[in-house]
């Protein structure tokens, strides 16, 4: 039975609270990969949870909470084990009175599994998963699959099984109801319910055994994010590296045991993009294609080079936003005359306190007024400007001048072989390699994620003033250097250039 990826590791006190049982998280890691599922239920794994995971964490609460609102006379099952909280869920759906329960729980063959909202419904019994999504996922199918399983194997028969989600038509000020749609997914959810039935008793074994289980080598294994402290820990070069390796060539090599890239015979049939990486980790040299010069030659001074940070949330922060849209919250500009002369920097912070796209909207088009290249890193400047057209059409002329003169440094360094990138090319990959003197270590906000996460919980008032004016500074400083980053690594692209004359 295949996954298709990990499931969310819970923490170590969830893990102790149930560690007579096997959860859901157990169950289908154990699916994705026996040794994996093993030390969970082992307490062999202790992540520590960044601070993006656990913002989510808390927006699947916050989302849970709101979700129990709509039923104001609901039952919370809260006993303080899981038999306890087993025995009062059988005993209040014995009773016709009690019509809505919160975490209604099932043992059931040293399983447990918990269920959002079980509500009546006639002379039966829904199930309701509420998730803070905006559309269903075959993980969400997986999730259900599970509670339905324990569920049935306890002996109760719910009579239809919905996924609760969060409606993209929500606009903060509307009542609670608008909030949530419902998906019914009974006939999917019950024909993976009987394909998880059939695996059912060999993961309690797996799960039970005194030893860990032999780590194999898979396909799941590349999706998974401890592979490289597992099986992958002791192969810098690995086969999953190689860029769009497909799963019969990957197959292939795993069936022969070959797991590093320097092991992967002359005469193996690789697209031409994969022979030259593959021959870039073997040679560890650095080769430059020729388009590079000529893309390289595309750019107009002055150079503006342009980076975004944006933030989301389940619940908009601001009116006229929709569960998750994403929106940007800041900006960095570095200003060249030429590769790697720096003019001027120019940045911009909105305030948490209130709505700002507007202000920060007027201030890039002035900040980028002229007539040079705008210099950013993928495509996600200029789908971020692209969306502001959407939000203000009166500024929609002055917005697309800017996408027209927009230049993807990105596609300058798809240019460059480096035995360091693997085959990626993204900005936390190229830099250490090109540039190996400017670093995000020691930076408060280093990634992206936490930058999202920290202009969150500002705007949500969750910060004292000491705290805000801390995390402003250390916004802009990380902005500040996803630019100066840019300017650096165009220097040193025109160096490898003039280098290969």
């Amino acid at each position: 039975m295949k996954l298709a990826k990990t499931y969310p590791y819970p923490s170590s006190a969830a893990i102790h609270s149930q560690m007579r049982y096997i959860s859901k998280n157990i169950f289908l890691n154990t699916i994705f990969c026996p040794a994996l599922g093993w030390r969970l239920k082992n307490e062999k794994i202790h992540e520590e949870l960044s601070p993006g995971t656990l913002f989510r964490m808390e927006q699947g609460k916050e989302i849970g909470k709101l979700a129990r609102e709509l039923h104001p006379d609901g039952i919370p099952i809260s006993e303080p084990d899981s038999v306890s909280s087993a025995r009062v869920t059988q005993e209040y759906l014995r009773n016709p009175k009690k019509r809505v329960l919160f975490e209604g729980t099932f043992l059931a063959d040293n399983y447990v599994a918990k269920a959002d909202i079980i509500l009546q419904h006639g002379k039966g019994w829904d199930l309701i998963e509420v998730k803070s999504s905006v559309k269903q996922s075959q993980e969400h199918i997986d999730d259900m699959a599970y509670t339905t399983l324990v569920a049935l194997k306890s002996g109760f028969r719910p009579s239809k099984i919905f996924l609760q989600i969060l409606d993209k038509n929500y606009r903060l000020g509307q009542p609670l109801k608008n909030l949530f749609t419902m998906v019914d997914c009974t006939t999917d959810v019950s024909e993976r319910a009987d394909e998880f039935s059939r695996v059912f008793g060999e993961v309690n074994r797996i799960a039970s055994l005194p030893d860990e289980p032999e780590v194999r080598l898979t396909l799941n294994c590349k999706q998974c994010e401890y592979f490289e402290r597992c099986a992958g820990e002791e192969i810098k070069e690995h086969i999953f590296h190689v860029p769009r390796l497909s799963q019969k060539n990957t197959e292939s090599l795993i069936a022969k045991g070959i797991v590093s890239i320097h092991d992967i015979p002359p005469n193996f049939p690789l697209t031409e993009l994969q022979k030259q990486m593959v021959e870039c980790i073997k040679c560890g040299t650095v080769s430059v294609d020729g388009a590079l010069r000529e893309k390289l030659e595309e750019i107009r001074w002055p150079a503006y080079y342009l980076d975004f940070e944006t933030t989301m949330t389940a619940i908009p922060l601001f009116a006229d936003l929709a569960p998750y849209d994403k929106f940007p919250t800041q900006y960095s500009i570095h200003i060249c005359d030429r590769c790697g002369h720096i003019l001027e920097h120019r940045d911009y912070l909105a305030d948490p306190s209130h709505d700002c796209r507007r202000e920060l909207t007027e201030r890039l088009i002035n900040d980028l007024s002229g007539k040079g290249s705008i210099i950013s890193y993928s495509s996600f400047e200029k789908t971020v400007i692209t969306g502001l057209c959407v939000t203000f059409p009166d500024l929609e002329e002055e917005l697309k001048g800017l996408l027209e003169r927009l230049v993807d440094l990105e596609k300058c360094v798809k240019c460059v072989q480096h035995p360091q990138f693997r085959g990626r090319t993204s900005i936390k990959i190229v830099l250490p390699a090109l540039v190996p003197d400017l670093s995000y270590d020691g930076y408060e906000i280093a990634d992206g994620d936490t930058a999202m996460v920290t202009y969150a919980l500002m705007a949500k008032g969750m910060m004292d003033a000491e705290e805000m004016e801390q995390k402003r500074i250390a916004l802009l400083r990380y902005c500040m250097l996803d630019t100066h980053a840019m300017v650096r690594l165009h220097e040193k692209l025109f160096e490898l250039v003039n280098d290969q004359c």
